[in-house]
């Protein structure tokens, strides 16, 4: 395939992700110029403010890089891709990253986010005029020195301490991008973390939750923010409201729903007056499966143009959150973390969703010219992500310190084109737990070897 006959085709993706990457180095130039504004991503008082190896442009693009062999190994790759002719020590870098707030990479993937909705404008994928945003939590396994068994805490059994961190994600599942990415220790619960996350929200998405949301409380903080927040979740088959919703077979109603004493009290907390009679007008709308029978709760009404049928599809994209959620713990190794402590543990996380994010933004250039170039193929294909994400990982250096990044962009893009993966649709695999560990994490065997 010549990649420059579709060149100017996708001409406007193209400029949009320069913009982007432009937007991005101008971001870590800003902080390290400016004498106010360094100190606030920094952990001591005066740091970075000496020569040295590695100085802060750089410890940030090193991190960025997901350092997932020996770090000494991956040290000697990051400066001869500099071209400098000796590397330093795993302690240098050790120290250096020490300074470093891990909050810096959490601002750098919100002004990455922020920048694909400006720069994408009408080119961003939106059902039915909002951004569809499924949220969902995680746990992570980590290593166990006394530091992070501190700070994160975890599981345990008769034998063995599991140290463990909780993830929370907010995901647009038709764009691929997450947002307000959050680590916490393992004992906080990811409801709590997602009552939270509301505020963040805005009036064009639309929020899909599983059942685990299922409550007064998530409800009524969608429905009372400033400008209401459309959402669909699942709801949970031990709640009377839905019990009684199933056995009258209807496809829909409109209920009013009462609050618990535990959501009086919450609500409360966050700030909310109510008693037992403030009540909550949702839709339910019943959904058949093959096995089983799902209800979900949502305000998007029937007269607003949302019919009964449109929501089991609706909801099954949240499964996209799903799919995000194992790229990370799998093909990005999210779970090999560089550092043994909590400050590079986080840096880690933030790091792995901007570059999932990254990732994210220049593969749709290539998926275009690959919907275009292969026609005839019975089933659609698409980027494999595996090996892309490898490649990214190979040029993210030099995309950064390049004066030309639209070269090291047409790269990527000729290499995304080549081999993309078929896709097959319905498939599914029953699950099979490999390693049984009672109280520690499911761990997925990969079939394929990482590319990176």
């Amino acid at each position: 395939m010549d990649y420059h006959i579709q060149k100017q085709t996708r001409n406007p993706m193209l400029k949009a992700n320069l913009e982007i990457i432009r937007e991005l180095k101008s971001f870590i130039r800003l902080i390290n110029k400016d004498p106010d504004v360094l100190p606030k991503f920094t952990t001591i008082e005066g740091a970075f403010s000496r020569t040295r190896k590695l100085p802060f442009e750089r410890v940030v693009l090193l991190i960025a890089k997901l350092c997932k062999k020996t770090l000494s190994v991956e040290l000697d790759n990051f400066f001869e891709e500099l071209s400098i002719p000796s590397s330093c020590s795993v302690s240098a870098f050790t120290q250096q990253r020490m300074k470093l707030e891990p909050y810096f990479f959490q601002l750098w993937n919100q002004l990455l986010a922020t920048c694909f909705y400006a720069y994408y404008g009408d080119k961003v994928k939106r059902w039915n005029g909002y951004r569809l945003i499924a949220a969902d939590g995680s746990n992570i396994s980590l290593v166990n020195p006394p530091a992070l068994k501190k700070h994160f805490g975890g599981q345990s059994n008769q034998t063995h301490d599991f140290v463990q961190a909780k993830v929370f994600y907010c995901y647009d599942v038709l764009n691929e991008i997450v947002l307000f990415p959050k680590i916490k220790p393992y004992r906080c619960g990811e409801l709590l973390i997602g009552y939270d996350t509301v505020r963040f929200l805005q009036s064009d998405m639309l929020m899909i939750y599983d059942r685990l949301y299922c409550n007064y409380k998530m409800i009524a903080l969608h429905l009372w923010q400033e400008k209401e927040v459309k959402f669909v979740i699942r709801g949970n088959e031990n709640q009377l409201f839905i019990q009684e919703f199933i056995a009258s077979g209807k496809c829909s109603d409109i209920v009013s729903v009462k609050p618990t004493p535990s959501a009086v009290k919450g609500l409360k907390e966050s700030g909310y007056q109510i008693d037992d009679n403030t009540l909550l007008k949702v839709r339910l709308v019943r959904v058949d499966l093959k096995k089983t029978v799902e209800t979900l709760i949502t305000n998007l009404w029937e007269e607003e143009g949302h019919p009964d049928s449109e929501f089991k599809e609706l909801y099954f994209k949240r499964w996209g959150i799903e799919t995000n959620i194992a790229l990370q713990k799998n093909n990005l190794r999210l779970e090999s973390f560089s550092g043994l402590t909590p400050q590079s543990v986080e840096q880690d996380f933030f790091a792995t969703v901007f570059i999932a994010n990254l990732h994210a933004l220049l593969i749709k250039d290539a998926q275009g010219s690959i919907a275009i170039n292969y026609p005839n193929r019975i089933h659609e294909v698409k980027v494999n992500k595996n090996k892309s994400y490898g490649q990214l990982r190979k040029y993210i250096v030099a995309l950064f310190i390049t004066q030309k990044p639209d070269h090291i962009l047409e790269l990527l893009t000729a290499y995304f084109i080549r081999n993309p993966v078929t896709i097959r649709p319905g498939r599914s695999f029953e699950r099979i737990i490999k390693n049984k560990q009672s109280k520690s994490k499911h761990k997925t065997f990969m079939n394929y070897k990482p590319a990176f």
